[in-house]
């Protein structure tokens, strides 16, 4: 689950990392008013407008803006507030800008310019360990940076019994530049309760870009990504209840406990297994066409479950057919055959495009025996190559 900033800034806070005064505003006129109480307590003549979305690279996009007055604060918010940021982690649609951040500007009435750093937590699965990746060089995206300079990347592994130790805490603030008492005093404090953070929320990624240091060395996160591991969310149910980070299909999937990713393609497909999602995603791609979703009913499917997820499938517009690709290993064919001629039957009026079935396993026989007699317009294979060669057909690719 992605968070966005103005919460990893709340959890931050509650770990005791200071973090920049900030409010959230959702209209011109609320960040006006949010805008004063921000503007009366820092003592400062300028604030930042953050728009907030679940995407990397707002800043180029538009989406942070520093303004100087009310005036600007209204009419920037206004150009932000409900129009679709595109940025390079977005969609060609872009995302819808529902919330802003007004916040705190830490930059200004320093007496010397911060020094910015990167910094971020993250599970490494290659070695089943979290693992701290940093670098010298804050406030630049990172995936470019570290394919051009390698060398100024750094990590350090933490060891999943020890957890982090006060020696690592010291070694990452040497490679930082960090070297008097007072100040790797406070980074050590701020790395502590900043790991602490990440594990007690069950977090795969914590990214603080940048990572200051202000003239009196105090240490400020300026920009907070974290990810929240979805397995975890029944112990963070204050985030879980109100996630905006999955689109409405997503949220009726996650809550019917289907695997579901919408994607931008032409097939909807309707598979168990990730690894024959996967294959006939492949599949289908060789064919011409491109897959509408990742779905993976699982292996404990029932009527139920597979009506849904032809319910989930139907409401994306794009579909021009749909696909499903079940083996019958602990969910039996017949099941499925039987929930596919129920979500015919139910919502008959809404299937207007063709659905190619591939059953094999289980009482596959019988499956295709339902489906044949169901009289519903249904295309059954027996074969992927035949299933390629329907889609191909139906799509006018061939």
């Amino acid at each position: 689950m992605n968070l966005h900033e103005y919460q990893g800034r709340e959890i931050l806070n509650s770990f005791s990392i200071q973090v920049p005064d900030g409010r959230i505003a959702s209209s011109p006129e609320e960040a006006v008013k949010v805008a004063k109480i921000i503007l009366k307590k820092t003592e400062k003549n300028s604030l930042v407008i953050k728009a907030q979305i679940h995407a990397g690279g707002r800043g180029k996009a538009g989406g942070i803006q520093i303004v100087k007055n009310l005036d600007e604060v209204y009419e920037k918010s206004k150009n932000i507030l409900g129009k679709f940021l595109i940025t390079p982690q977005t969609s060609k649609k872009g995302e819808l800008v529902r919330k802003i951040l007004l916040s705190e500007d830490v930059y200004f009435s320093e007496s010397s310019t911060p020094i910015e750093y990167y910094l971020s937590i993250l599970l490494n699965r290659d070695i089943e360990k979290n693992m701290i990746l940093y670098s010298k060089e804050g406030g630049v995206n990172i995936e470019d940076f570290s394919k051009k300079n390698p060398n100024k990347i750094y990590t350090e592994v933490i060891d999943p019994i020890l957890g982090l130790q006060l020696f690592q805490t010291k070694k990452i603030g040497f490679n930082l530049g960090i070297h008097d008492n007072e100040s790797l005093k406070n980074f050590s404090l701020f790395l502590f309760s900043l790991y602490k953070a990440y594990i007690t929320f069950d977090t795969l990624l914590l990214e603080i870009n940048p990572l200051i240091k202000t003239f009196d060395q105090k240490f400020i996160p300026v920009d907070i990504k974290m990810i929240l591991d979805d397995n975890a969310l029944f112990r963070h149910k204050k985030y879980n209840l109100i996630r905006d980070d999955i689109d409405e299909i997503e949220r009726e999937a996650y809550e019917a406990k289907l695997n579901f990713l919408k994607l931008e393609g032409n097939v909807g497909c309707m598979v168990n297994g990730a690894g024959l999602a996967m294959a006939t995603m492949d599949m289908i791609k060789f064919c011409g066409g491109v897959p509408a979703n990742f779905l993976d009913i699982g292996g404990s499917a029932d009527l139920e479950r597979v009506e849904k997820a032809f319910y989930l499938i139907l409401k994306d517009k794009s579909v021009k057919t749909i696909l499903i690709n079940i083996f019958g290993g602990i969910v039996r064919c017949d099941t499925v055959a039987k929930g596919i001629i129920n979500s015919f039957s139910n919502i008959h009026q809404d299937i207007k495009i063709p659905v190619v079935v591939r059953l094999q396993g289980t009482n596959y026989k019988l499956a295709k025996k339902l489906i044949q007699k169901s009289l519903f317009p249904i295309y059954y294979t027996d074969t992927l190559e035949e299933s390629a060669n329907k889609i191909q057909k139906i799509l006018h690719l061939k």
